[in-house]
């Protein structure tokens, strides 16, 4: 649905300022946009055929879904109900931060790309090491395994690993 978001509110401005009504324009993406959106705003139009509000019944389904711009969306739409305004420009202002936040996490996502390999590389390298001695001198790589002190080290050498693995997924997780 996130992804469909920008759609709902090019539709939503659209249809504001060709003179329809919020709930007119709510019923025009039902009928214009795919699934999930369209199924989602039709659930929206059939609340509100039913007696609930549409202002109860938009925000019924940012209960049900779980989206930061969806949540933005009904408030922003909320705002404007309760304080009046160009509906169709606050959306379009939406629409732009939407569009934005989309752009910087792509831009995010490949930026960081070479660092999440590199955190997959040094994760799988010693393991890779390990099956290849394994397979080369079992005799060399079993002495790492035999009860005592020597345990230890692939114990130690695993935990180290997988911590530095979340660590690294840490720092190059980048939130918007």
């Amino acid at each position: 649905l996130d992804s469909q978001l920008p759609d709902v509110l090019d539709h939503l401005q659209g249809s504001l300022r060709a003179g329809y009504g919020l709930l007119q324009a709510v019923e025009w993406v039902s009928r214009q946009l795919p699934d999930p959106a369209g199924a989602e705003f039709d659930r929206v139009i059939r609340e509100v055929q039913l007696g609930r509000g549409l202002m109860d019944a938009l925000e019924s389904m940012v209960r049900r879904i779980p989206s930061d711009d969806l949540a933005l969306i009904v408030t922003a739409i909320k705002i404007q109900y309760e304080v009046g305004g160009s509906l169709a420009e606050i959306l379009e202002t939406v629409a732009h931060t939407i569009r934005e936040r989309v752009r910087i996490m792509r831009e995010i996502q490949v930026l960081t790309a070479q660092q999440r390999y590199s955190g997959y590389v040094l994760m799988f390298l010693p393991i890779g090491l390990a099956v290849f001695l394994m397979v080369i001198n079992p005799e060399y790589e079993m002495r790492l395994f035999t009860p005592g002190p020597t345990l230890c080290i692939p114990i130690g050498a695993a935990v180290l690993m997988i911590l530095g693995y979340f660590i690294m997924r840490r720092i190059v997780d980048i939130e918007v």
